[in-house]
């Protein structure tokens, strides 16, 4: 979920440079030519070594410790080529038996197979997928955090697993990932979901990394360094589960950071089609992905200088990948959004029955807890929004 909206100019580099104070002028000794000859190469020399320092220090932040020609090659593997077919075939058919997978988070009360399954008997359908996530403030956290997976034992559905690339406390960066650092944390992860029989689990790396509110968040500038961290991910994964899903999702509404076209979220950032089965896109009605009425809603599905879920699905369908909608909701007016907006509800559906044809899976995001307050069950904040849900699900 988004963590806060983004100010119209995060999508702007900042170039502003403070002014340097200009030094007062003293008096110069008297030098020889040779003496003035060594001086100027010994400064060229500095510069030399601190644009060589500058460059490395790039190389650094964007995640690469070799320079501008470092690539990260995938294994093979017996998957065959990542498709919408193949994720299909993988996933299996939607326990409610409809044509792609819908999900829940059901905050407001504690992860369980039977909250999801009451959540399914509230609405009329059984839960196909469920959304979780690991704690992740140290990297031992995101080691040892295996209670989420195994409280979804019996559940039928496929579980949906946000996969932190780095803990909250920021120990580590996109070089540390792809020099192997942490392999033994992502390693754990698979062998934990394949040792609960979870080898058929969609598995979203970094997510919304264009967002700045997660420890991986992107920008233009460091979008090689997140390609080459999220592809290492994928290779490690893939060793212990060959048949995990990967699922590029980013934050719909939110702007890259130094972008110099709307859709670079996606076209920057996008880690390769070897590397992803589906496309996602987190979205909630609020600020510019907001939808009321039949002008927002065409602007919100396309918004001004981000990236909007219509994209996302023209994206996926070039790309031959399949469509998720992992998280989405509705939004309190205190976050911006509309509250209580069965048109919201009855819009996306919509779009999710115009899209079947590569929808695989969505998930609505019900919270509570924060200041978000767009829960439809258990406590029911939004009574229209519930209803129409309940009717159309």
């Amino acid at each position: 979920m988004n963590r806060a909206a983004a100010d119209e100019d995060l999508y702007t580099a900042d170039e502003t440079r403070a002014e340097q104070p200009k030094p007062r002028r003293s008096r110069r000794p008297r030098r020889s030519w040779g003496r003035l000859v060594r001086l100027i190469l010994v400064v060229a020399l500095a510069v030399a070594l601190v644009v060589t320092a500058v460059a490395l220090s790039d190389y650094r932040v964007m995640g690469l410790s070799s320079g501008p020609s470092t690539t990260i090659r995938l294994p093979p593997t017996n998957t065959g080529r990542p498709s919408l077919e193949r994720a299909r075939r993988v996933l299996g058919p939607p326990p409610s038996g409809g044509t792609w997978f819908s999900g829940i988070w059901a905050g407001g009360g504690p992860a369980s197979t039977a909250r999801v399954e009451a959540f399914g008997a509230w609405r009329g359908t059984p839960v196909d997928s469920a959304t979780l996530y690991p704690q992740a403030h140290t990297w031992q956290d995101i080691h040892d955090s295996d209670w989420h997976i195994s409280t979804y034992q019996g559940f039928d559905g496929v579980l949906v697993y946000g996969l932190p690339m780095l803990p909250d406390s920021r120990d580590g960066d996109f070089a540390s990932i792809v020099a192997g650092d942490h392999d033994w944390v992502y390693e754990q992860v698979a062998r934990d979901l394949r040792d609960a029989g979870r080898a058929r689990t969609v598995v979203r790396i970094g997510w919304e990394a264009n967002g700045d509110w997660f420890p991986w968040n992107t920008t233009a500038r460091t979008a090689r360094g997140y390609i080459a961290a999220y592809r290492h991910i994928v290779a490690v994964l893939r060793s212990v589960l060959p048949d995990v899903v990967i699922d590029f999702d980013i934050a719909c509404g939110t702007p890259l950071r130094g972008q110099q076209d709307r859709l670079d979220a996606l076209n920057l950032l996008y880690p390769g089609d070897d590397a992803v089965d589906v496309v996602g896109c987190d979205t909630y009605d609020w600020y510019d992905t907001r939808g009321f009425d039949d002008a927002s809603w065409e602007a919100a599905i396309r918004p001004h200088n981000r990236v909007g879920i219509a994209d996302v699905a023209e994206f996926a369908r070039r790309h031959g990948k399949g469509l998720s909608i992992p998280e989405w909701g509705l939004a309190a007016p205190a976050e911006g959004g509309s509250g209580d907006n069965p048109f919201y509800l009855e819009r996306m559906r919509s779009f999710f029955e115009a899209n079947a044809d590569i929808l695989v899976l969505e998930g609505y995001f019900s919270e509570p807890a924060t200041s978000i307050a767009n829960s439809l069950w258990d406590p029911d904040q939004n009574p229209q929004s519930s209803q129409a849900y309940a009717r159309l699900w």
